[in-house]
């Protein structure tokens, strides 16, 4: 049978049929990594024009892996969330975290660094461990850059260097130092203690599933960083950002308010229950129409 029979045959009665819903429409029985493909414009849209579109979307391929258990509208929001910052999927920019059926979005320190960096009066911003061994000294009256000296031990593995004591995180703006943010483990615990609300719920269920609980020294690091935020020239992102992350603690893993974008809190359920898995992939715009929210809101009206 030739090419153009095997397509009539196809093709015959389809008069009879029911009309076929858009493709946009059709994910319900799509893997997660159909369902992404299918999309990958819609998250690129919302992409800054400098990042590269088809790594974002490589990367994010990559991340739907751990996804397969979690909500089709929560990796939706976790997406979009990364590609409105312009933060890959990576686990070092951000990292979706599969939490209870839900994919929650995490800005990571390298996240808070990069988006520093987009400012035009940073030059550079840079972030380290201090180990036991290394050699380091910090003298707040001392004038900038003698005010602050590390030297890491290179001729030891970092076992042999000790174990970490100390984060730091300092900027270069307009040629000039900023301010040195030292934080040690116990300033750390105490910043947990006193402001993370999802690590203070996990312990009171004996959940202990809190990124506090499962990455400590991430968090840690996340917290020097986000200290040095107070110190440099910020933007609307990155206020938005620190935002978000907050916002994210507050419910521990219902998608986030992202104030000035498309993201918003979407079927939540009421007294901190989770919803089981959704039974279809949610409805999307079709590409090229970023402008509006996955239930077809505006950008940048709040829900």
């Amino acid at each position: 049978m030739s090419l153009k029979d095997r397509v009539a045959e196809a093709t015959s009665g389809a008069d009879d049929q029911e009309p076929q819903q858009p493709a946009a429409d059709l994910a319900v029985n799509d893997t997660a990594r159909q369902w992404l493909q299918r999309r990958q414009t819609y998250f690129t849209d919302a992409l800054p024009r400098h990042v590269d579109k088809a790594h974002f979307t490589a990367v994010a391929l990559a991340a739907m892996e751990k996804l397969k258990d979690c909500t089709p509208a929560s990796i939706n929001t976790a997406l979009l969330a990364c590609a409105r910052f312009g933060l890959e999927p990576d686990g070092r920019q951000a990292a979706i975290v599969p939490y209870r059926g839900v994919a929650t979005f995490q800005p990571m320190y390298e996240g808070y660094i990069e988006l520093m960096y987009r400012h035009p009066r940073v030059d550079s911003v840079h972030f380290g461990w201090i180990r036991g061994k290394d050699q380091w000294d910090y003298t707040p009256t001392e004038p900038s850059p003698r005010d602050f000296y590390h030297k890491p031990r290179v001729d030891l593995s970092e076992d042999e260097r000790g174990p970490v004591i100390l984060a730091y995180a300092f900027a270069w703006i307009d040629g000039r130092r900023s301010q040195v943010i030292i934080l040690n483990r116990d300033q750390a615990t105490k910043i947990r203690d006193k402001y993370s609300k999802a690590y203070k719920n996990a312990e009171r269920k004996g959940t202990k599933d809190s990124a506090w609980h499962t990455d400590f020294d991430a968090m840690w690091a996340k917290s020097a960083v986000r200290r040095l935020v107070k110190v440099v020239p910020t933007s609307t992102e990155l206020a938005e950002l620190t935002q978000a992350d907050d916002d994210l603690d507050d419910t521990q893993a219902a998608p986030p308010i992202i104030r000035g974008t498309v993201i918003a809190r979407d079927d939540q359920p009421e007294h901190g229950e989770r919803q089981a898995p959704a039974a279809s992939w949610p409805k999307t715009a079709q590409p090229g129409t970023a402008a509006h929210g996955t239930d077809g809101s505006e950008a940048g009206e709040q829900q």
